[in-house]
């Protein structure tokens, strides 16, 4: 009997001095839960690529009015390198124009033979979505929507993105399109997953973070017919608008909506010094409720406001162990962690990929990332620059020229 109670006391205090160990480690992978009432949903730190939350988000679905996002990024590439300008002027063919006239295709009016500047669309596009200013842009920036759908794919998987479905440059269904403003299939639909979304949100802010200062406007004023004509922005979180709530000033981004994707929504805004990306796909609710994808949004954004911090958790300077190598800290790291969490329990590996923080092992510069976040980090990748390699070609001398041309001669004369 005493054997046993010796072993039983063993038992014991073996348990007992696990338990630390078995605490950190839950305390390093716990996360608050939060039910989203959306098909799939994101919540990450756009700076660092950091993922906050995560529902469903390799799950590929139909992203309607979303496209958008790669469509007027490829626009704002083509102003920033003066291909086009703000004052380039366009009009609409009688397919696009005809277009504006179902309310279930578009918001704005556009008239054949009425000239539009490049402004006037790129802002009707961001701002209340209207599908024949992005086709008209598309035109104007590619030659046609199909090239441009081609550009589309290219930018896409230059970004790391293999199996996007990218079929038109508006989100609508090919259904509802003439054949010459789509690729694949008559019933085809964009499809991406939400870390697609996510990637590609990154991608377009790191570049352009200007492209805010378009979508943070609540109105838009257009011209139509003899007057200019004022709309409210689609982005109902919007100072100013009926969903904004103070605290939570969203400046962006873009809503999707057709009846295969349901009501989606990319929603941004600063948050503790950094910005914050919401993505809702596809959310649930009664079919009447027009708010409940602005609804899940500032879920998304309380939860990681109340639940989480924005932590220094490595400084400038400091040294972390990986694998027994020691890394010299060339910038401090920051990171979400949930709210009253050790940041001594976080662990550190080399990044796979172009996201983290730069440290010096062998005076050689890496990049760290935290290997125990919650929900890790976007698949993100810089986009790949083809190097462009010139040849030397070898010219002749002047001598070596001489004795060819009397070769040539004499082979002639004899």
């Amino acid at each position: 009997m005493k054997k046993f109670f010796k072993k039983l006391a063993l038992i014991m205090s073996l348990v007992i001095l696990t338990l630390p160990l078995f605490a950190s480690t839950v305390q390093a992978d716990s996360q608050p839960s939060l039910d989203l009432n959306a098909a799939a949903g994101l919540a990450f730190d756009e700076n660092s690529g950091q993922v906050i939350y995560s529902k469903n988000a390799n799950q590929k679905v139909a992203i309607g009015s979303i496209t958008k996002i790669i469509t007027l990024y490829l626009v704002t590439k083509a102003l920033k390198e003066g291909q086009i300008t703000e004052q380039d002027t366009l009009q609409p063919t009688q397919a696009q124009a005809d277009m504006t006239k179902d309310n279930e295709l578009t918001n704005v009016k556009l008239d054949v033979g009425r000239s539009y500047t490049v402004k006037q669309l790129y802002q009707a596009a961001w701002i209340v979505s209207s599908n024949s200013a992005a086709m008209m842009l598309a035109d104007k920036v590619a030659g046609s929507q199909q090239a441009f759908v081609k550009m589309m794919r290219k930018t896409l998987k230059n970004w790391g993105i293999k199996d996007a479905e990218i079929n038109n440059v508006s989100g609508l269904n090919n259904s509802d399109l003439d054949s010459s403003m789509y690729l694949g299939s008559a019933d085809g639909e964009n499809k991406l997953s939400t870390n697609d979304i996510g990637v590609i949100v990154k991608h377009v802010l790191d570049q352009y973070p200007e492209i805010l200062q378009t979508t943070s406007m609540a109105k838009l004023d257009f011209p139509a017919d003899n007057e200019t004509k004022t709309y409210n922005s689609l982005n109902l979180l919007l100072k100013g608008q009926r969903d904004y709530q103070a605290g939570y000033e969203f400046d962006g981004l873009k809503t999707g909506t057709t009846k295969q994707a349901g009501e989606s929504f990319v929603g941004t805004l600063p948050m503790n010094g950094t910005r914050i990306v919401t993505i809702v796909m596809n959310a649930q609710g009664e079919s009447n409720d027009v708010d409940k994808r602005f609804r899940s949004a500032q879920k998304l954004a309380r939860y990681v406001k109340d639940n989480f911090e924005y932590k220094e958790t490595l400084k400038k300077g400091s040294e972390v162990t990986i694998n027994k190598k020691k890394y010299e800290i060339n910038q401090s790291s920051y990171i979400w962690v949930p709210k009253n969490f050790n940041v001594e329990n976080l662990s550190y590996n080399e990044s796979s990929n172009d996201l983290g923080f730069t440290a010096k092992r062998n005076k050689q510069t890496v990049k760290l990332i935290a290997a125990n976040t919650a929900s890790g980090y976007l698949p993100f990748k810089k986009a790949d620059v083809k190097k462009i390699i010139h040849k030397k070609t070898s010219q002749k001398s002047w001598w070596d020229q001489i004795v060819e041309f009397f070769n040539h001669l004499w082979k002639r004369l004899f």
